[in-house]
């Protein structure tokens, strides 16, 4: 009988002393909870050369610092809407989850692929909210470009060795990170009144 093969999620803990198993996954899919910025990339090597996700599906990430500030949202129209002639909703105003375990971190995840084998797999990787900076996935995966981008403009995570680490989706004027629980938006030439 043939040795059984070892799991995606088994090699790279022994490529990675440190990491372990998520203690919640990612819906049923394998998660692996890195130890620190500097897995990342031998982790992320070891998953697409060695074990063939070679999809980088996506690179997101969670602000656990509480919960939102509303300042962070323009209010909205006092006016009925211009279409259904409703009347606006009333405002809702932020409250604590039931078991959120609220820290000043942000929670990075990232989505791999093995269309080949129909797989998928989760690393994640929990950071400091002051100047979070981890590598850049871009010199392993082209389409780490524009998701690296897209965490550094909403959230403020700056990737090392990105060749353009630019905002990608917000105009340039715009201060601060929208999807950070703290962020306040400071009225601009765009808002109304």
């Amino acid at each position: 009988m043939a040795p059984r093969a070892q799991s995606p999620v088994a090699k790279v803990l022994a490529l990675l002393p440190k990491a372990q198993t998520a203690a919640v996954a990612v819906r049923d899919y394998p998660t692996v909870r890195l130890s620190a910025p500097s897995e990342l990339l031998p982790a992320a090597r070891l998953l697409k050369e060695e074990l063939g996700f070679d999809y980088l599906e996506m690179i997101t990430a969670v602000d656990w610092l509480g919960p939102v500030e509303a300042g962070g949202y323009i209010p909205a129209r006092t006016a009925p809407h211009p279409f259904s002639g409703k009347a606006p909703a009333s405002p809702v105003t932020p409250a604590p989850g039931p078991g959120a375990e609220y820290r000043p971190i942000l929670d990075l995840l990232w989505s791999f692929g093995n269309l080949q084998d129909q797989q998928k797999i989760f690393l994640r990787l929990e950071v400091g909210r002051d100047q979070p900076e981890i590598p850049s996935l871009t010199g392993l995966f082209a389409a780490a470009d524009w998701l690296e981008r897209e965490a550094f403009d909403l959230l403020g995570v700056r990737f090392s060795g990105h060749p353009n680490l630019v905002k990608i989706l917000t105009p340039d004027f715009l201060a601060g990170h929208p999807l950070r629980k703290d962020y306040v938006h400071q009225k601009d030439g765009f808002d109304e009144n």
